[in-house]
């Protein structure tokens, strides 16, 4: 064991394959897993590993990598006790999952030293084998929405759960139907039948697959697309109004399509006199506009 080239960082050489220090005689296929007495070629890996109070501590193990004659790979032998990013042991992941539970990455990476893009990945690891290790619950609530990923109509489907807040299906290669039900085939029955809460745009799709695979969940169309829908109709009474009155009568319509649309608290005065005035002059109007606005609040 000796002192690394940063200051406070402990390297400790290690025999291959194992942090104990004991020389390995045997090793196996990283691939199929076949065992070898023999290996192809081998060299020194840096990992890191627990910190020593203020002291990080650094192993170097012999990594070997063997010619299979079982599926004729040249395979690196696998370690247990490494993490995915072969650079980490699986307990120094385990450490950065913890700390990542407890305050933001950006902090754990200025506390140990290490890019966050780092810390992220090591953490993604520890999340996945804790949902391993106690299977995913099943979401009481759920928020269906689409994503396009280039210019044009192609679109990919991601559902979140609600209460944890959180992507947990990412599919489909359309917004159909078809595409929604991969997500319940997904998720399977049991699951499915507690669903209590389903939030979605009004794309008849989401509706229809919800109904027909989790029929006792109530459906909440969120409010951005239902305003879309509110401010639409208001504009076709706008256009009726306008259509129906005189010609001297259309004075207080003309011109005032976006003084309409627009929320009521991000008018300007000239706006808000201008509205006042079409109001006085047109009931419809009036009372589509307090529809719309009352939904809002």
């Amino acid at each position: 064991m000796s002192k690394g080239h940063n200051q406070g960082d402990i390297r400790r050489s290690a025999g291959s394959g194992d942090p104990s220090g004991a020389p390995a005689k045997k090793t196996a296929c990283g691939a199929c897993g076949a065992p070898h007495g023999s290996f192809y070629d081998r060299k020194i890996r840096r990992i890191r590993d627990l910190s020593c109070g203020e002291r990080r501590i650094y192993l170097e193990v012999e990594v070997r990598r063997v010619q299979c004659h079982g599926c004729g790979k040249v395979k690196q032998e696998k370690f247990p006790w490494l993490a995915a990013n072969p650079f980490y042991t699986k307990r120094f992941a385990w450490y950065v999952g913890r700390r990542c539970r407890e305050t933001a990455v950006k902090e754990v990476a200025k506390e140990l030293k290490l890019n966050w893009k780092t810390v992220k990945s090591l953490e993604k690891e520890y999340m996945q084998a804790q949902l391993r290790r106690t299977g995913m619950p099943g979401p009481k609530a759920i928020g269906i929405d689409e994503i396009s990923l280039k210019k044009g109509h192609t679109y990919r489907i991601v559902v979140s759960d609600l209460v944890r807040r959180r992507p947990i299906w990412f599919g489909g290669v359309d917004r159909s139907e078809q595409s929604m039900a991969l997500f319940y085939q997904w998720l399977e029955a049991k699951k499915t039948a507690d669903i209590k809460l389903v939030v979605m745009d009004m794309w008849r799709a989401f509706e229809s697959s919800t109904m027909k695979h989790a029929p006792q969940a109530a459906i909440l169309y969120d409010k951005f697309h239902v305003m879309r829908h509110l401010s639409k109709a208001l504009d076709t009474v706008r256009k009726q109004e306008y259509k129906r009155l005189a010609e001297r009568d259309r004075s207080f319509i003309k011109g005032q399509k976006y003084t309409l649309l627009s929320s009521k608290k991000n008018l300007t005065l000239e706006g808000r006199t201008a509205l006042k005035k079409l109001f006085s002059a047109n009931k419809r109007l009036n009372t589509a506009y307090l529809l719309k606005e009352s939904f809002g609040q």
